[in-house]
């Protein structure tokens, strides 16, 4: 019988698993690892939304994982272009099936990946705790609430569930959340956004940084919501300072804050709740930005290394 995996990770597949399955290895962790297309040496195959292809999962070891970092999500997809759904079925359900999984095999921690939508940008401003009033606009938001809903029952049960809060995350090959706060929308990503005046800060979160939280809370991180950061909030200038030279692109566009509170916020008043709110969240995602307030994880030992302009050495920028 082989020993047990240190750590399963579900959705390794993704452009966080890919930085984090080689990090907890390097760590000296055994990892085991999971995703719905398989193309890694050693991965299983999973399906989330299928209870029954979860649990067939953890009945593949010899013996269960002791913790579950689970990774598997929708993101960055229009709901408009998937089967009607499908946010629901794999962002909440299957996260109640994996953790239901994980518990039933013997887990003893569960690390979930959840997201600042939680949270909703609109009406936001200072720095964001993890004890604010949850308002997700939109599927994905939504169902990344709900599933936190079932790690806190989860936690209220006995089971140790940390629940990471990530905002806008990006890696050297990932930078489509960033590009969206750094670029006017609509030009194709070739005209730069400036806001005169108060510049919008935004929160953001690198990869590396991402892997270091997952390793705090492996090591026994207190069951509850952390929010996660690279630390200093981003001024918008810096992103498009930062986003400029990595594209090549220099133009740029003011647009004033009123302007673009006319157009957007005010024009969205008498549109069907739904779209009206995902126009003001949008709005305030560019004009106003998200910052949270990560000071209980740093308290707890998160010490963030990396940086957004660190990308600009990588380059020769």
């Amino acid at each position: 019988m082989s020993p047990p995996a240190d750590v399963l990770v579900v959705g390794s597949g993704g452009f966080v698993g890919r930085a984090l399955v080689p990090a907890l290895r390097a760590a000296g962790l055994r990892v085991a690892a999971a995703t719905r297309s398989p193309r890694g040496e050693g991965e299983r195959p999973v399906d989330i939304a299928d209870a029954g292809s979860v649990r067939a999962l953890f009945a593949s070891f010899d013996a269960p994982p002791r913790a579950v970092v689970h990774l598997a999500a929708i993101a960055h997809k229009r709901a408009s272009t998937l089967p009607a759904g499908a946010y629901e079925a794999v962002n909440h359900q299957g996260v109640r099936h994996v953790l239901a999984a994980a518990r039933a095999a013997g887990a003893e921690r569960f690390v979930f990946f959840s997201s600042a939508s939680v949270y909703g940008d609109a009406g936001r401003t200072g720095a964001v705790p993890e004890d604010a009033e949850l308002r997700p606009v939109g599927e994905y938001g939504t169902s990344k609430a709900r599933a936190e809903e079932a790690c806190r029952a989860a936690i209220a049960e006995g089971f140790a569930c940390a629940m990471l809060r990530f905002p806008a995350m990006y890696a050297g090959d990932f930078l489509l959340n960033v590009r969206k706060r750094a670029y006017v929308p609509g030009t194709g990503d070739r005209v730069l956004l400036r806001v005169p005046g108060r510049p919008p800060r935004h929160s953001l979160c690198a990869v590396a940084n991402a892997v270091d939280a997952v390793r705090l809370a492996l090591g026994g991180l207190p069951p509850g919501a952390w929010n996660v950061t690279d630390g200093a909030p981003y001024a918008q200038d810096e992103l498009a300072r930062v986003v400029g030279a990595l594209d090549g692109v220099s133009r740029g566009a003011s647009v004033p804050r009123p302007l673009a509170r006319l157009a957007l916020w005010d024009a969205a008043a008498a549109l069907p709740a739904p779209r009206r709110a995902s126009i003001r969240d949008n709005y305030w995602k560019l004009f106003e930005g998200l910052v949270l307030d990560d000071s209980r994880i740093r308290a707890a030992g998160y010490a963030p290394a990396a940086r957004l302009d660190a990308l600009l050495s990588r380059t020769g920028g």
